[in-house]
Formats: C-alpha cells, structure tokens, sequence
C-alpha cells in the first residue's frame, strides 16, 4: 500500500486508495445532483424533451450510485436473518447439552469425580497420588449456573450463539483437561493404587463422560458446518480411555 499526506496537514500519512475511494464517493453524489439541477432548469424553460431525457438520465445516475450499496446491505440482512434463525433453532439442543453437563458437577450425587475421589479413593489412603487432587467442583459448578443462566437471558441471535459455543468449549474442554485427563491419564503406577472399586465408578463415569463429549461434538461440528458464521468453531472435546 502506498501513502500520502491528508491536505493541510502534512506528515498525517493516509493511504492513497482510501483518498480515491472519497472521490468517488463525491462523484456519486454530484453526478445525480449536477443532472438534477439541469432538469429543474429545462423544466423552467419549458424545453419538455431535453426535460425528460434529463430525468431519465438522473434516474439513471442515482440507480447506478446507490444499487450497488444498497443491494450488499440488503444481501448482509438476509444473511443475518438466516444467521440468527440457525441459532434459534439450535438454541435447545444447546441448552439441553449445557444442563447435561451439569450432572458432572453435582454435589447432590455420588457418581461424578469429585463424589468417587474423596469418597473412593482418599478415603481409604488421606496421602493418595497427587494426580487425583483436582480443582475444587465449586470453581466450576460456578462458572456453569452463571453461564446458564446468562444464555437463558438472551436473544440467541447468531452473535451470541457463537459467543456462547466457545465459551462453553472452553468450560467443558477445561474440565477435560484439568479434572478428567489427570485421573484416567496417570501412570501406570499411580493408576494401580486405585482400588478396584473406585476404578469400576471411575470407568463407569468416564463412559458417561465419553458419550456426552462425542455428541457434543457432534452437534458442534454440524453447526459449525451450517452458516458460514460458525466455520472454524471449536467442537472436539478430549475423552480418556477407561481404567484397565
């Protein structure tokens, strides 16, 4: 890109394609206005046929400048239309999808990693391994009511379906990475001092867990697929492999 200086006001650099751009702007405006004001004056002199032609021909001048303009706002309405009635439609399936994942952070249940880890594992050895230790369930039990709640106050247009997606990836993908992985990825040796009966609650959730994540996945990946909008949206959740 090359550069110029705005008149009057050297050293300012502008880029020269911007300053062309105003130009034709200005013409677009003063070609109407110029063949507008010859046919007030025609009309004034009553030349009736130069008149007409003139009308015709500011007609003409004022389609030709403003069609174009026009027509790509009509286009990006529409587009946002389609946008926004996407995620409206996929707005329940989201929703169901972001309550089930509530049942992995519910303190009133024994079947989710922060029941089987205290009540399983730590119970019988208080120094267990260092890698069942994870975040508290409030950090984000917390962080799921205030996300559900806010997307239950909104409009669900496309703007805030994608806002919402992402930010739900990152919880759940989060609490893959920081809660699910150092429990089922452990070593060899840190995982056989899990008793047996922890390993079947373990095994049992992480089936649980794995379905949830590959349907989440693939309601992700399908919207994401539907509006150019949502191309490029984060839809692959990490799932373990069960405990041998």
């Amino acid at each position: 890109m090359r550069w110029g200086t705005v008149s009057g006001l050297a050293g300012v650099p502008v880029a020269e394609e911007e300053k062309k751009s105003s130009s034709l702007e200005h013409l677009k405006i003063l070609l109407p206005a110029l063949s507008l004001i010859a046919y007030i004056v025609t009309q004034l002199s009553k030349h009736r046929t130069e008149s007409k032609l003139l009308l015709g021909l500011t007609l003409v001048l004022l389609v030709g400048a403003y069609y174009p303009t026009v027509s790509r706002r009509l286009l990006l309405l529409l587009e946002r239309r389609k946008d926004d009635a996407v995620a409206r439609n996929a707005f329940p399936k989201f929703r169901e999808m972001v309550h089930r994942f509530g049942e992995f952070i519910d303190s009133r249940t024994d079947n989710t990693l922060h029941a089987i880890v205290p009540n399983e594992i730590f119970r019988h050895r208080a120094d267990g391994p260092a890698a069942f230790r994870i975040p508290n369930r409030e950090l984000w039990h917390g962080w799921w009511t205030y996300f559900w709640q806010r997307i239950d106050r909104e409009h669900h247009t496309m703007d805030e379906m994608r806002a919402a997606l992402m930010e739900f990836h990152l919880l759940v993908g989060s609490y893959a990475n920081y809660c699910v992985s150092p429990i089922f990825d452990a070593p060899s040796n840190v995982k056989a001092e899990i008793p047996q009966e922890a390993k079947s609650s373990l095994n049992s959730f992480q089936q649980r867990f794995d379905r949830f994540a590959g349907e989440y996945g693939q309601f992700a990946k399908s919207l994401s697929e539907s509006r150019p909008a949502l191309h490029g949206l984060p839809y692959w959740i990490s799932s373990p492999k069960p405990l041998a």
